[in-house]
């Protein structure tokens, strides 16, 4: 046995009904090493994961913890073993507090007998929160939280349970960029510290920045496991896809047509503040921000999911009143939100009803539903979006993320809206995914429509948008067209900064 391991897992199969999701597929991690595990969604990382974790147990192969053959029966297990894992899937209690949350199951105990001693826990997260640099009050809801916050408050949770070993599976798809330098500082404080971190992502910049060793996994099955000063990006790539994409933001010169969109002084009080852009025929637009600059927020405002307390919105230059989701569907405006999981499918329903429900109109003809011309209809727009799906009856919750994310934003397409919001579009999604995302996005441009994009990654904003605006603090800090924009540029502008105007 190899002692210089802190883990190994051998030969590990584990099938479902119809899917072999890992065939003998070896990992191995070091004591104190951050370790990267890439592949393509579907490519087996996360079931790879929730076996170490307890959550599935393998159909074949052994697990050694130190040396020694363990079994890791529950999530119970893995944690008494030292393994704990922050899932790409958040699952928090969002009625509960954020102290309840990271002290869930472990609760400090009063000293009468069967009660929870609460001034502990809510003392005890303020001193956790506080040596993270985070500020929040411990009696907050997680149900209050952005997407962001919760994905934090995660992170914090599993760093409480003092593991040998953490998995943080996609940690960063929903951060800042400052956020993430924050979370890089605690991968290396905790790697100082002797803890093994395994960092699955889809994000190939970052692991280049934080990582020592990378493993490659491909339709389940294991590619190479190499030390990250060994491997160029191009060849990770390629070793995830089996194949070459040569550019990963495939924009297309497009000709811009005139206004179709135009914002004027939208303002949410304590929100936002004096909102204005406007977005032509076949551009797209991004919108850069931090956390806390109110990006989200205004689109949601546009897309009538929160109200306005000033401003107007047009759309060909005719004022439309946008007070319910309902309404701006009506004027040609679609929106994407940046969490699909909630807000984008139903999971529990078929690829077919998840593209077929807002469009319904369209197949019904007295009240009842022309289920032959539904079919086509979905059957056609699942081809041109390349739904990898075994057929339209198949659960959307047993697709990959970049195929989830396809079937939301066929189901707007089908609807032909003037107007497209895409918040966060490739957010947990593989690159080979990113890639077809990115060639929809400019497909839908050079049919006419404007779309506005908004996205936490900066190369994303760079290489996709034809022109820029910024965010701080619910105002707009500056616009950039393509040629000029840069990432210096962007972060200045993104903090609160200007730029001089002989740069």
């Amino acid at each position: 046995m190899n002692n210089n391991y802190l883990l190994e897992m051998r030969k590990i199969s584990k099938e479902f009904p119809g899917v072999l999701a890992l065939n003998n597929v070896d990992f191995k991690i070091k004591t104190g090493e951050v370790h990267a595990l890439v592949g393509e969604n579907g490519a087996g990382k996360s079931t790879l994961m929730k076996i170490l974790a307890g959550i599935y147990q393998p159909d074949s192969g052994e697990i050694l913890w130190n040396g020694n053959e363990v079994k890791i029966r529950d999530s119970k297990t893995a944690l008494s073993l030292g393994i704990s894992m922050i899932h790409q899937e958040l699952n928090p209690v969002p009625q509960m507090t954020i102290a309840e949350n990271i002290f869930l199951g472990r609760e400090p105990a009063s000293k009468v007998k069967g009660f929870i001693n609460f001034k502990k826990m809510y003392s005890d997260t303020k001193k956790i929160l506080q040596d993270q640099d985070l500020v929040y009050n411990p009696r907050t809801k997680v149900a209050n939280l952005s997407i962001s916050d919760t994905q934090l408050i995660e992170i914090v949770k599993a760093i409480t349970y003092e593991s040998s070993l953490i998995i943080m599976d996609e940690p960063t798809s929903a951060l800042t960029e400052l956020e993430i330098e924050n979370l890089y500082k605690r991968v290396r404080e905790l790697k100082k510290r002797g803890v093994s971190i395994i960092f699955i992502t889809h994000k190939l910049d970052e692991i280049f920045k934080i990582v020592d060793t990378v493993t490659i996994l491909r339709d389940g099955k294991f590619i190479d496991s190499k030390p990250i000063e060994n491997l160029t990006k191009d060849e990770i790539i390629s070793m995830m896809v089996g194949r070459e994409i040569t550019n990963l933001y495939p924009k297309m010169d497009i000709d811009i047509g005139e206004k179709v969109f135009e914002a004027d002084g939208l303002t949410r009080n304590g929100v936002f503040n004096n909102i204005s852009f406007k977005v032509n025929k076949g551009e797209i637009l991004g919108v850069y921000g931090l956390m806390g600059s109110g990006r989200t927020e205004v689109v949601r405002a546009i897309f009538g999911l929160d109200p306005l307390d000033k401003g107007k919105i047009t759309i060909n230059s005719k004022t439309v009143k946008v007070l319910t989701p309902q309404d701006s569907i009506k004027s040609g405006i679609a929106m994407v939100t940046e969490d699909r999981k909630n807000f984008g499918v139903i999971l529990c329903r078929s690829v077919l009803e998840n593209i077929s429900l807002p469009n319904l109109r369209a197949f019904s003809r007295f009240m009842f539903l022309n289920k032959r011309l539904e079919r086509k209809k979905i059957a056609d727009i699942s081809k041109i979006f390349n739904i990898k799906t075994p057929n339209l009856e198949t659960m959307v919750n047993s697709l990959s993320g970049g195929n989830q994310q396809k079937v939301v934003v066929a189901k707007w397409y089908l609807l032909n809206p003037r107007v497209l919001i895409l918040d966060e579009p490739t957010r947990g999604i593989d690159v080979g995914a990113k890639y077809e995302i990115h060639k929809i996005m400019n497909d839908l441009a050079g049919q006419g429509m404007a779309i506005i994009m908004i996205s936490s990654e900066l190369p994303e904003v760079l290489g996709m948008s034809d022109r820029i605006i910024v965010m701080y603090k619910g105002e707009i800090t500056g616009q950039l067209k393509r040629k000029e924009a840069t990432q210096e540029k962007i972060m200045i502008l993104g903090t609160g900064g200007k730029i001089d105007s002989k740069n």
